[in-house]
């Protein structure tokens, strides 16, 4: 499952999960990209937040370790992003998912990943 922390100065978020959900939306983020008609830079913001968040899981970002006190909480690894950069690339996956077949797994780490920035901006703002 994703998770967030803020930023200092209402810089945007740090965006952590475990190995599993950053895998998952990874592997989202490229299906959309690849399959989108609406994106025609193929290699712009979409793929940036590809990038991100395959560092993140292979160890080369943000660490989290568990509290001693509540270790099966397990690692967590995560990146940070702005505020415009995370808005406008969710956006993009939705609109873009509006016109290509999608499963509900795929629906659903966009809607988590939704979820999550909407609930970190009212938390901010």
């Amino acid at each position: 499952m994703l998770s967030y922390r803020l930023l200092t100065s209402h810089k945007g978020i740090l965006l952590t999960g475990d190995y599993l959900a950053l895998r998952k939306l990874h592997d989202v983020v490229h299906t959309v990209n690849e399959g989108s008609v609406l994106v025609k830079d193929k290699e712009g913001a979409l793929l940036r937040l590809a990038y991100e968040i395959r560092k993140a899981y292979e160890r080369q970002r943000r660490i989290i370790t568990p509290p001693k006190h509540y270790e099966e909480v397990g690692v967590r690894y995560g990146f940070e992003v702005l505020w415009p950069e995370i808005i406008v690339t969710s956006r993009m996956l939705r609109e873009s998912m509006a016109f290509m077949a999608t499963d509900k797994s795929t629906q659903s780490i966009v809607f988590n990943l939704e979820a999550l920035i909407e609930e970190a901006i009212e938390e901010d703002f």
